[in-house]
Formats: structure tokens, sequence, C-alpha cells
């Protein structure tokens, strides 16, 4: 009788490398090139997050972080013009370093 091993003798043609190749071309095939911008969003981005600052209004920022899009819900804390970084509070209580290059949309939360 003879005696088969089953699925054990194909694995052996999966290197770990090859594994990890596969499942980082599935990763970048979701990815998403970064919205362009007109001055009117823009324009539109910069007063909201101002006005979020000075009344203190909970926003919701959708973000772009290497080819994905991400929401981050909290409030302006401060923002710093020259180096075009935004702290937020997020409702967790965490403090956010968000790049202001990185920010595609604002909308305010009730």
């Amino acid at each position: 009788m003879i005696k088969d091993r089953g699925m054990k003798k194909w694995h052996g043609f999966m290197m770990s490398e090859h594994t990890d190749m596969l499942g980082n071309r599935d990763w970048d095939m979701h990815k998403t090139n970064k919205p362009e911008l007109d001055e009117y969003q823009l324009q539109e981005i910069d007063e909201k997050l101002k006005v979020a600052l000075e009344y203190k209004f909970p926003m919701i920022l959708t973000l772009w972080l290497d080819g994905f899009e991400e929401d981050l819900e909290g409030v302006v804390h401060k923002i710093d013009d020259i180096n075009k970084i935004i702290y937020v509070n997020e409702i967790t209580g965490n403090l956010n370093k968000v790049d202001y290059d990185s920010i595609i949309n604002v909308d305010f939360t009730e």
C-alpha cells in the first residue's frame, strides 16, 4: 500500500518570500491616488479648520495616508501655519499631529 503525504508535498512550492510578495501586491492594488484639490477646496478646508479652532467644534478630518483614506474625529487644538501641522485632540483623548497636505476633507459633527 502506498502512503500519500497529502497536501504536505505541495507546500514546498511557495516560499515565505513569495507569499509576502503576493500579500504586498494585494495591498498595493487597493491603494488610491491622492485627490487633486483646487484652490476653492483648499480655502474651504482652511476656513473650516480656523472656525473649528476658534469655537472648539468637533469635526471629522478625512486624511489621505499612503494611498488610503482615514477619518480622524476630534477637536482642533492648535494650527501651526509655518510648519503646516495641525494638532487634533481625538475623542479618546490622544493628541495627534496631522500634516496639512494629507487633509482632503473637513466636516463638522453634531
